[in-house]
């Protein structure tokens, strides 16, 4: 007969195989707070920032919050979720100083409040916390980011435990043009781009993977040479404007945007908006080397941001639909607001005139608010949604 052991008698060795097999930093951060021998059995995060030439690479990163369960029944059989999806920018220059604060969820743009209107303070041990998405961006020398010249930045290993010099960064710059950084070197090198511009970049299963314009995809090797992985999305040239690639359940997604036609990349006028129309989305059938369309996302949402796209699953939420993607226009004349297409009915509209769909980002929950907030823009500086 087995016998079970109180998890407070367990030897500290075994403690420290278990925490470093933690791969967020808001899991490490919970373990090490529920007492003092778990906190002495590993080591915090380190807070190194990563700096390229004149660059600092800084980050933020996307979580779910919501309320934990208040019996072992709740945990079982949850009647009804509610969350709430934020992204904390950890936003700091070149010489280390900076401050935490809370971002649109799609763009770099912060949330600004009205005096007293939002806790100063929110404990992650409050809540069940989990991390959706890291992203990453390029500080200049004046802490200014440059989301054009540096659209989309990868770093891996993406682990809180990965050492230095075990770290590589690829980008995606100006004119869809790839380059690439290991430790040892001093600044960003150019990249062979053969099928230049790139529209997107990402990592799937600890490796780097960049889509062109006609939908191929490529694996990009510790070399960093490129290595086609996929057939193109648009054999015959007819696809859209924009290509997005997305991860979602352990598939690689393309998502296809389509343009309006006073908006198309060639006619674009400097400033303009461009106009999102419509969204085709693909996955990638690995088994057979080809693209299935998929015309029902589920219960799936999808994120196309300005320096990231992720995937949520809203199954259990009461009032958030799945079935859509959420976005901004990719020139952010208009303030980076968010967007919603939805799949079933192929319609765009913005996302604060449909609060089903806004539920999940704004406005925050009672419980992180106890006074609440209203679906209008009063409680902010500047409307965001």
């Amino acid at each position: 007969m087995e016998r079970s052991v109180p998890w407070s008698e367990l030897p500290m060795e075994l403690w420290s195989m278990i925490g470093k097999k933690l791969d967020t930093r808001v899991d490490i951060d919970q373990f090490r707070s529920v007492c003092s021998p778990w906190r002495s059995s590993v080591p915090p995060v380190s807070e190194s920032k990563l700096r390229i030439g004149g660059t600092l690479i800084n980050q933020c990163t996307v979580y779910l919050l919501e309320l934990p369960p208040t019996s072992p029944k709740d945990s079982q059989c949850p009647p009804s979720r509610e969350g709430w999806l934020i992204k904390i920018t950890e936003d700091k220059d070149l010489s280390g100083r900076g401050r935490v604060q809370l971002s649109n969820l799609l763009s770099s743009r912060p949330i600004l409040f009205k005096g007293g209107t939002f806790p100063e303070v929110l404990c992650t041990m409050d809540y069940r916390v989990t991390e959706i998405f890291v992203e990453r961006y390029l500080i200049g020398e004046k802490g200014a980011c440059y989301p054009g010249a540096a659209r989309k930045v990868i770093m891996l290993p993406d682990s809180p435990w990965a050492a230095l010099e075990e770290t590589s960064v690829v980008g995606i710059f100006g004119r869809g043009r790839l380059k690439c950084w290991k430790h040892g070197d001093e600044d960003w090198n150019a990249m062979d781009n053969p099928n230049s511009p790139y529209d997107d970049l990402i990592a799937y299963k600890g490796q780097f993977y960049v889509v062109d314009r006609f939908g191929t995809v490529s694996w990009i090797n510790p070399s960093f040479k490129m290595v086609q992985f996929s057939p193109p999305v648009c054999g015959n040239g007819n696809g859209g404007d924009w290509k997005h690639l997305v991860e979602s359940g352990g598939d690689l997604y393309v998502v296809d945007r389509y343009c309006n036609e006073f908006s198309t990349f060639g006619r674009i006028r400097a400033g303009a908006v461009r106009e999102a129309a419509g969204f085709k989305v693909y996955r990638l059938n690995q088994e057979w080397g080809k693209w299935d369309e998929i015309r029902n996302l589920g219960d799936v949402a999808l994120f196309l941001g300005d320096h990231s796209c992720f995937s949520v699953s809203v199954k259990g939420f009461g009032g958030c639909k799945g079935n859509c993607i959420y976005f901004t226009e990719i020139n952010a004349t208009r303030g980076g607001k968010v967007q919603v297409f939805n799949m079933e009915d192929g319609s765009i509209k913005r996302a604060s005139y449909s609060p089903d769909h806004l539920r999940i980002l704004w406005p925050p929950p009672a419980w992180i608010t106890p006074n609440g907030f209203d679906l209008s823009p009063s409680s902010l500086e500047e409307p965001l949604f």
